[in-house]
């Protein structure tokens, strides 16, 4: 166990996910990961049957039941009058999946080998203050290359709703963490499980909630996902094309080389794409 309280609100959760895995024999990390995978195949638009999921019918009841007790968890929270950030207003997100795998999976080793120090709420807050102030952000392409659990985007969507979100993360549990998190939160976006300083890199995608505001869907109204493949991956597309514009610059200048880092700023006044930057 790693030396983090769960908050009182999860208290139960994170009971039902400790019983869970002790009484079998499972390893933590894995059950977490698992649960996260039940969640989000549970709101995908076209599933398909999985050989390594080694769950009983019993078992599976028990993910089930820590899907609803979230689900609850979440009404709660969304709900409270006095969920106030530190600008006296309403949050308006919570992070279950976050404050969960700092309490029970983030162990000493595990947090010190990935570098994963999740940022706290209060601080997305003030990020999302400092990038938006009083003004309304709206359809932009609003990008975190290092997303973790997505709470950066959740403050800044519950702040601007309206936008494309684009999460990034080297870690498959943050990235399914952030898929769930866009889920309930009526985010839509997308999210690339890759190493976002390597932009060729590619393990794996989800599409999220794409047609939730689209009157004339079926799925209008309806939280959804569905995994892309990396020729789907609008996050990639954004990347080639940059790669194409440092490209074009070199051969512009009469070096026909291979590309090297980047020294030049390139001019980017037309993308309509938005970074969440504290240090603008």
């Amino acid at each position: 166990m790693a030396g983090y309280d769960a908050p009182v609100e999860l208290r139960t959760l994170e009971k039902m996910l400790n019983n869970f895995t002790y009484s079998n024999g499972f390893d933590i990390s894995t059950v977490f990961d698992d649960w996260l995978r039940f969640i989000v195949n549970n709101f995908n638009t076209n599933p398909k049957p999985d050989p390594t999921w080694k769950y009983t019918k019993d078992q599976n009841l028990i993910f089930h039941n820590m899907m609803c007790e979230w689900i609850q968890v979440m009404d709660n929270q969304i709900e409270q009058d006095d969920k106030i950030n530190d600008f006296g207003e309403t949050r308006g997100w919570y992070d279950v999946f976050g404050e969960l795998y700092e309490a029970c999976v983030a162990g000493k080793g595990r947090r010190s080998n990935s570098g994963q120090f999740f940022t706290p709420a209060h601080l997305c807050d003030l990020m999302t203050k400092i990038n938006c102030d009083d003004d309304k952000i709206v359809g932009k392409k609003i990008s975190d290359p290092t997303c973790g659990s997505g709470r950066t985007l959740l403050s800044f969507h519950v702040s601007s709703p309206g936008n494309y979100l684009y999460g990034e993360d080297l870690d498959r549990t943050c990235c399914l963490m952030t898929v769930a998190n866009f889920i309930i939160h009526g985010c839509v976006g997308e999210v690339v499980w890759h190493n976002s300083l390597i932009p060729d890199s590619w393990s794996g995608g989800w599409r999220v909630n794409e047609q939730l505001n689209r009157p004339f869907s079926s799925l209008y109204g309806i939280p959804h996902m569905r995994e892309i493949e990396k020729e789907d991956s609008y996050v990639i597309r954004m990347w080639e094309n940059r790669k194409q514009e440092l490209q074009d610059k070199i051969i512009e200048k009469g070096n026909t080389g291979p590309i090297l880092p980047i020294k030049e700023k390139i001019d980017r006044s037309n993308e309509n794409v938005f970074q969440l930057n504290l240090f603008e």
